[in-house]
């Protein structure tokens, strides 16, 4: 009885180890390293920490990314509304991200076009 017991302890363990939550960097890997350096730039680290898994929400982010370069955009204001969006909802910041962004370029005068949240429906914003 009691080697079924230890066996079944052993068995909820590596379940309860195996079932933990996971996160990988959705960027490629080999894309960063064109410049040679090991820091990640702007759209990479909006890209994995925003979760921004569809090809849609990542071109959203090169967006971005292209109006930072060109000086349209502050760089520390998108840093903040990525902190932000990721204490908002940590699970799936990106809706919050694309609002608080589309909110902060209107006043500055910049047109983001809205971003399909799922695959295949309308986007939310009309």
């Amino acid at each position: 009885m009691t080697t079924r017991l230890y066996f079944m302890i052993v068995a909820l363990a590596c379940s309860s180890a195996m079932a933990t939550n996971c996160q990988a960097q959705l960027t490629d890997p080999g894309a960063s390293s064109a410049l040679g350096t090991r820091v990640a730039t702007l759209e990479e680290q909006l890209i994995n920490r925003l979760r921004a898994t569809t090809e849609e929400r990542r071109a959203y982010i090169r967006l971005i990314g292209v109006l930072v370069a060109d000086g349209r955009l502050e760089q520390r204001m998108v840093v903040g509304i990525e902190r932000y969006a990721i204490r908002k909802n940590p699970q799936f910041p990106f809706p919050y991200f694309e609002r608080a962004m589309r909110f902060e370029a209107e006043k500055r005068g910049i047109e983001l076009p809205p971003v399909q949240l799922l695959a295949g429906s309308a986007s939310t914003y009309q």
